[in-house]
């Protein structure tokens, strides 16, 4: 028997297991990048524009750090400002499907013992990992091939389109390696994720710091890999083909690895706990908090570093104003205060939005617990189900809370060091913390869909895509008022940029407590999945 025996049953069984996930992630990860490509062309329609927005990214180390390098900035046209608005982004959300879904297929399913049937039967060592490989590595050009047509019909030029959409693909295929080794080296799907996404981490770091330095720190990330690609601007196809060979070469490391170690376990060995457990572990919420404390930490810390970001931007709005119509188009929903203010008001909610992964992630928890036989252990005893699901919800809202005021702080430190101010860290930090109702009418939403509709949870996912695009693009792409007042946020009064508006705050939070409060009501009512 061949250790790839079996892989193309495998490859299918994937393909439809998976196959409402990957529709989400590609429809949801192309459709964003052909919206904006459209709206870019839109919006710099000639070539004053378009030199307007290079005059003003082209030297700022902040802007650098999050758009990129400035390819062809020296012979702009409107493939590069795509570039630079969009490939960044669009590689890390790709880079980011490519780890969830390569853990799922593969060290989740050992840590869950699924593998172990699967592997009872003629399949060889090596096929689940090669039938992952084959599907994220489909997913991963379809996403390519839609995103490149959809450029070239937008009207940007077919090389630019080709290149821009395979870089896409290369630093997907980089990141599947990357995670299929980290499945290999440690015990658990949570520790893959954590691996994953801290070489992603790294990777965007480096690719900063190497961008703004202009050093050869560029040159140790797969990101900047994907950047060097150069589409419309003289491209350079060597380092698509260059990261399709480390992305080889990393399933190959897979592969030997798996050899070298035991079903269940990981290269590096699991470190043991204490002997006695602490007694704070025997209660729900101490176990829940056990179980997400690193994203806790992590999420607050990169919403920090990233207010810091915007903050330092604060003294450039009058000139980012003129020189860039997609901003005044996103400021113009503010409706009055004053420029600086009213892109406070824009930056707190992109930040919020961001925020509510953590807090979706950490509701969808009680899914994952449910379908994996932990709930139905834990239940099975005397602890209500209201108490059980209600530690993940105070845990979702307490980082929430904290992760968006992290955020709020970091603009706040930003512009207070540029604007030589350090009353701005509470002004924007409380300013910042107008967003939670907002937040928690997602919360509910996503938990009265788990509780009522468990099937149906993870479309919470989709309303934060709806949501983000709404908010973020609704200017820009003309949505009805209608359709831009389905978003929790558009009820938001805009601070600071006008004062606070108590009423709509205490709608939102009546409504996400309701639908929280449903959401108990069907769990209590409901059956749990039982193994």
């Amino acid at each position: 028997m061949s250790t790839l025996t079996g892989v193309r049953r495998l490859t299918r069984f994937t393909l439809r297991r998976d196959r409402l996930r990957l529709s989400l992630w590609v429809i949801g990860i192309t459709g964003i990048i052909i919206i904006s490509a459209a709206s870019e062309k839109g919006l710099y329609t000639d070539q004053e524009k378009i030199e307007s927005y290079v005059r003003l990214f082209g030297d700022n180390p902040a802007l650098i750090a999050f758009a990129g390098p400035g390819y062809g900035f020296d012979d702009p046209t409107i493939g590069v400002i795509l570039v630079n608005e969009t490939q960044l982004w669009g590689m890390v959300i790709v880079a980011l499907m490519s780890i969830f879904m390569v853990n799922r297929d593969t060290r989740a399913e050992e840590a869950s013992e699924r593998l172990d049937l699967v592997r009872a039967n003629v399949v060889g060592r090596h096929a689940p990992t090669a039938a992952s490989m084959i599907v994220i590595a489909g997913a991963n050009l379809l996403i390519g091939l839609v995103s490149a047509i959809g450029f070239v019909v937008t009207g940007y030029a077919v090389a630019g389109s080709t290149a821009l959409a395979a870089s896409f693909v290369a630093v997907g295929l980089v990141f599947a390696g990357i995670t299929a080794v980290a499945a290999q080296l440690t015990s658990s799907g949570r520790a893959t994720l954590g691996l994953g996404s801290v070489v992603l981490m790294v990777a965007f770091v480096l690719r900063a710091i190497g961008d703004i330095g202009h050093n050869v720190l560029t040159w140790l990330s797969p990101i900047g890999w994907g950047q060097a690609v150069r589409a419309y601007a003289d491209e350079r196809w060597w380092t698509i083909g260059f990261s399709v060979v480390v992305a080889v070469g990393l399933v190959a490391a897979s592969f030997w690895l798996s050899a070298h170690r035991d079903i269940g376990s990981g290269i590096i060995a699991a470190r043991p706990g204490p002997a006695v457990g602490a007694p704070w572990l025997t209660k729900p919420l101490g176990l829940a908090y056990r179980l997400h404390r690193g994203s806790l930490f992590a999420w607050p810390i990169g919403l920090f570093v990233t207010g810091i970001a915007f903050g330092s931007i604060g003294n450039d709005i009058d000139t980012m104003i003129k020189d860039n119509p997609q901003l005044a188009d996103l400021l113009a929903s503010t409706g009055g205060g004053s420029l600086v203010d009213a892109y406070w008001a824009v930056v707190m909610t992109l930040m919020a939005l961001v925020a509510c992964g953590f807090m979706i992630s950490t509701t969808l928890a009680l899914r994952t617990e449910e379908t994996d036989g932990r709930a139905e252990s834990m239940l099975a005893g005397p602890l209500p189900r209201d108490r059980w699901a209600g530690s993940y919800l105070l845990l979702a809202v307490a980082g929430t809370v904290v992760t968006i005021a992290a955020g709020g702080a970091g603009v706040g430190v930003g512009y207070a060091v540029v604007s030589d101010d350090p009353r701005q860290v509470v002004r924007l930090t409380a300013a910042s913390l107008v967003t939670v109702p907002a937040a928690m009418v997602l919360l509910g939403l996503t938990m009265a869909l788990y509780g009522l509709v468990p099937k149906l949870a993870l479309v919470a996912w989709g309303v934060l895509a709806f949501v983000s695009v709404v908010d973020y693009l609704g200017e820009v792409l003309r949505l009805p008022q209608w359709v831009r007042r389905i978003s929790p946020f558009e009820h938001l009064p805009d601070v600071p940029a006008h004062s606070m508006e108590w009423p709509p705050l205490l709608a939102l939070t009546a409504l996400a407590a309701t639908l929280t409060a449903l959401g108990l009501w069907g769990l209590r009512r409901r059956d749990i999945a039982v193994h």
